[in-house]
């Protein structure tokens, strides 16, 4: 099976409470299929330090534990040096190859978080991207680059530009 792309999008949220549209827009994504949650975890902490947090995934037991090898495997080839892959990888094997983020690194996120804001790690699969992954591949053609471009970054070119 061809999975499509798959991106980590860390959000910070200046309130504990779980945006709504925020939700809404992202559930309109999952059901148009143009993305899965690979894994995702809403941490809010409120005024009095009390956290709350919530993890999603669309992705069966089998996929989780299927990708989490594959991540192991892709970065724990050969000779490694000093880089203990284990240790950075951990979150990704939290389980028996699963991915996804233990109590503790909840724990440990929780605590970067400024009493009455929120934070949210999404790790999203770009179905929409799959079709053209795979002619990528069929052309033996790969990525050489990609990022996001922000408005503040086009804005920048603009003025560039202009002078």
């Amino acid at each position: 099976m061809t999975y499509g792309p798959i991106q980590l999008v860390v959000l910070g949220f200046e309130h504990a409470a779980l945006p709504l549209d925020f939700v809404n827009q992202l559930r309109r994504l999952r059901d148009d299929g143009l993305l899965r949650l690979v894994d995702a975890i809403f941490v809010a902490k409120d005024e009095h330090g009390e956290l709350t947090h919530i993890q999603a995934t669309d992705l069966d037991h089998d996929e989780l534990v299927l990708l989490g090898v594959l991540a192991r495997a892709l970065f724990d080839i050969g000779e490694t040096g000093d880089i203990d892959f284990d240790e950075i990888f951990s979150g990704l094997d939290a389980g028996h190859g699963e991915f996804g983020l233990s109590s503790d690194d909840i724990d440990e996120v929780a605590d970067l978080i400024p009493r009455g804001t929120a934070a949210a790690f999404l790790l999203l699969e770009h179905v929409w991207a799959i079709g053209l992954k795979e002619s990528i591949r069929t052309a033996d053609g790969r990525v050489i680059a990609h990022g996001w471009v922000t408005p503040q970054t086009l804005i920048e070119m603009g003025a560039e530009e202009a002078t």
